[in-house]
């Protein structure tokens, strides 16, 4: 019996233990100035200001923008983002009014979508996330092209539809 008391004794003191350090935890995320949204959908002004570049990313290329870049460049309606995913990633849902430029299917494709280029103010290419260097390399190519203001956001798709922002589905 006494060994059944010290058990649950201390199963119970573990609990508490617990309890109290997540409690700390939870206290600590809301007033420090890094703390992390516990919702899953955050607001536009909570939209992220981190740039997580990949490795091949050098000083001389375009540059690189955040979410809330994009956002606010989203917002100016001067912006073509341009969407270097294939076709069907792109039909199954891109950036509200992105432009589809494979950029596998570059050669085929540029002239048709050079029009739209020649328009923007700013471009701001993107594909799927921090692990593709797609929209690297299709910024890389615009500029060497002669396009000035060409962009990359590296966030993509995947951080744009974490954010809730925009979206839209078809060609």
């Amino acid at each position: 019996m006494r060994q059944r008391q010290s058990s649950s004794n201390i199963l119970l003191k573990a609990v508490a233990i617990v309890c109290v350090g997540f409690v700390i935890g939870i206290l600590n995320n809301a007033f420090s100035e890094r703390g992390v949204s516990l919702v899953g959908k955050w607001d536009k002004k909570a939209v992220s200001d981190s740039l997580v570049v990949p490795h091949s990313y050098q000083p001389e290329d375009p540059e690189a923008v955040t979410l809330n870049q994009a956002l606010k460049s989203f917002e100016s309606e001067q912006t073509i983002f341009l969407d270097c995913r294939l076709k069907e990633d792109f039909d199954a849902g891109h950036i509200e009014g992105a432009v589809n430029l494979p950029w596998e299917e570059f050669e085929q494709h540029f002239t048709q979508v050079e029009p739209s280029l020649e328009e923007a103010k700013e471009i701001i290419a993107y594909c799927d996330g921090t692990e593709c260097e797609l929209s690297l390399l299709m910024a890389r190519e615009l500029a060497h092209l002669g396009y000035q203001n060409v962009k990359v956001f590296f966030g993509g798709w995947v951080e744009w539809t974490k954010a809730g922002l925009p979206v839209e589905k078809g060609s």
